[in-house]
């Protein structure tokens, strides 16, 4: 089906959607839960925040291409996409104001879950709508809309966590309510959800269940390669990104509310960076139709920021900088480059949600993989190892990369 060019107009709240969807989910995994499970145990808080993050993340990998695939198939008046972004994005606004009166790490691995779960139904549709309005030439261009919006949501998310470090009930819960009516904007006035026409063939719900996750590798393997170089990219990433804040607390010696209001400028800085690589990636690549050159170069350089910042944490800074452009660019390309070797356009649900598990499953891996790196040496933790390891993870990444075939 040939689609329209996407307007300039509509471009930018497809941009705003992101940043709602970003500043409410995002913002807590990079700061709120780190100072949330450090202030009910301090004295586990790496394993803790593993815990939290790992179960959340599995949760996620599941439910994330179920909720695109049951968007591909939905019928209703409100059309595919808009019931899973409506009731995603409100129950998990409910779920996070929810989370910080739990005590208990195990009360948060059960609210964050629950989080997971039901924010996962907005993202799959949001995303959707990429393969659903937007035309192949395009898809850098959605990839931006995608990136700038989640930059601008997570560094916004971040700061107002940050401003409320001190209540936690208001550090969760004023980035999620403010980001959901950022949401109900694009919705209400900007997206307009064509109701699907035809029934889909009827299929019971373990086999919709099973076919949200299968494709044939033999005939899409560039897509297969995709993702499981996307998957060790992303890894070194999170490895870099999750840890952060204990860096600054047990080498820099920080208190929780320097860490705060530092990490707040540090995702200022990676969030401008990496805006800047994203608009540059996306429009390069789109006009080019070159698409592997940037993910592997993009890894090279996060493979560099990590080693750089294991053996220098004073210049975190200048890490922020590297890993945003990185991230940034990366991101971008990645993106698009699923769109464009996913088996088909017509389910971009279901084949954008399975590229999603490449984006978070290393959310899962990245907290499980951590304690062995940590643990490497005579040091009882060992930040050194830990970043060597994501460098290390990063370069296998850009290996697999390098292989697919498709991509130029």
């Amino acid at each position: 089906m040939n689609k329209q060019p996407i307007s300039r107009q509509f471009f930018l709240m497809y941009a705003l959607a992101f940043v709602g969807v970003w500043m409410a989910f995002i913002a807590p995994t990079m700061s709120g839960l780190q100072i949330r499970i450090g202030q009910i145990d301090p004295a586990h808080k790496a394993s803790g925040l593993a815990l939290v993050l790992g179960v959340g993340a599995l949760l996620a990998l599941v439910s994330n291409p179920i909720w695109g695939q049951l968007s591909d198939r939905h019928m209703g008046r409100w059309g595919r996409r808009k019931p899973f972004m409506f009731f995603g994005g409100l129950a998990g606004t409910v779920a996070l104001f929810v989370l910080p009166l739990m005590q208990t790490v195990v009360g948060v691995v059960i609210a964050w879950s629950v989080v997971q779960l039901v924010f996962n139904a907005a993202i799959a549709a949001l995303h959707a709508i990429t393969s659903d309005m937007f035309p192949e030439s395009e898809r850098g261009k959605a990839s931006v809309a995608v990136g700038v919006g989640g930059g601008v949501g997570t560094v916004l998310g971040i700061g107002l966590s940050a401003a409320l470090v001190k209540t936690p009930i208001l550090m969760f819960g004023v980035p999620a309510l403010l980001g959901f009516i950022i949401l109900l904007i694009f919705l209400v006035w900007w997206y307009q959800d064509t109701p699907l026409q035809e029934a889909p063939v009827r299929a019971g719900v373990l086999k919709t269940v099973l076919d949200s996750y299968s494709f044939n590798w033999q005939q899409t393997p560039d897509f297969g390669k995709l993702l499981t170089g996307n998957f060790f990219i992303l890894i070194g990433l999170n490895i870099i990104t999750t840890y952060q804040v204990y860096v600054m607390s047990d080498r820099l010696g920080w208190s929780d509310a320097k860490v705060a209001s530092m990490i707040t400028v540090i995702y200022l800085i990676s969030g401008a960076s990496s805006m800047v690589a994203n608009y540059i990636a996306g429009w390069l690549s789109d006009k080019y139709a070159r698409y592997r050159g940037w993910i592997v170069g993009s890894a090279l350089l996060l493979a560099g920021t990590a080693t750089m910042f294991g053996f220098r944490p004073d210049l975190l800074i200048l890490a922020a900088v590297l890993a945003g452009l990185a991230q940034g660019a990366e991101n971008n390309v990645a993106y698009a480059a699923l769109s464009l070797t996913m088996p088909d356009q017509e389910n971009g649900g279901k084949w954008l949600g399975i590229g999603n598990m490449s984006m978070v499953l290393p959310q899962s891996i990245a907290p499980a993989v951590a304690p062995i790196l940590l643990a490497i040496g005579n040091q009882s933790v060992n930040y050194v190892s830990l970043y060597l390891g994501a460098a290390i993870i990063a370069v296998i990444g850009a290996g697999v990369i390098m292989t697919i075939k498709k991509l130029q």
